[in-house]
């Protein structure tokens, strides 16, 4: 089930879907599909919300897109949203058919990133906040290395300062078992990952 709104807001495109599709790579599906139509989340909402006893994961984002017709692009992401959370998709099948280019990961980090990973034992979550230089495709880059640590991301609260171009997003997480992990090798891992291609780079 996924339940999509959009509209334009002069250059940029407002967006909203829930759907009750609440496992472990749900944003980078979402974060994919946005980055394959070459558009970027500047800001935005995640959430997981109980319904009735069922859980819902419920987003809103603004998106930028990279010229061309908005409304031609607001109308594919819908489309293409459908196909990602419909029962019968295969996510590996829709990537191939993209033939995504992967992003340019040193234009994220032009300069020295921030990284940090603090526990909330009040709420059983870790937050990792992020800042960096923003681009397009920081957010399918970042959130796929979360999906492949089996890392859930619960919320999330994306902000794009327009002024000096760094993005500073938060996301509240768990591991696979349901756990915070800051104090963990976890977080060490995920954080080296994030950041090889630069440290390669640098060597």
């Amino acid at each position: 089930m996924i339940e999509f709104q959009y509209k334009r807001e002069k250059e940029n495109i407002l967006i909203s879907l829930k759907t009750d599709s609440t496992q472990i790579g749900t944003f980078h599906r979402i974060a994919t599909i946005i980055y394959a139509l070459k558009m970027d989340i500047i800001s935005g909402e995640l959430s997981t919300v109980i319904e009735q006893g069922n859980e819902f994961t419920i987003d809103s984002f603004i998106l930028q897109a990279d010229g061309g017709d908005t409304t031609k692009v607001a109308f594919q992401l819908g489309m293409m949203m459908d196909s990602v959370f419909s029962k019968n998709a295969k996510f590996e099948e829709i990537l191939e058919k993209l033939q995504i280019q992967e992003p340019a990961v040193a234009t994220f980090f032009k300069e020295t990133p921030e990284f940090i990973f603090s526990d909330l034992p009040d709420k059983n979550q870790t937050c990792l906040y992020l800042e960096s230089s923003a681009g397009r495709g920081l957010l399918y880059y970042v959130s796929r290395i979360l999906m492949q640590n089996q890392i859930n991301i619960l919320s999330a609260t994306i902000e794009t300062d327009m002024e000096t171009g760094r993005a500073k997003d938060s996301f509240y997480l768990t591991n696979g078992s349901g756990q915070m992990f800051a104090s963990s090798d976890l977080a060490l891992k995920i954080r080296r990952e994030i950041l090889a291609p630069i440290q390669s780079n640098s060597r």
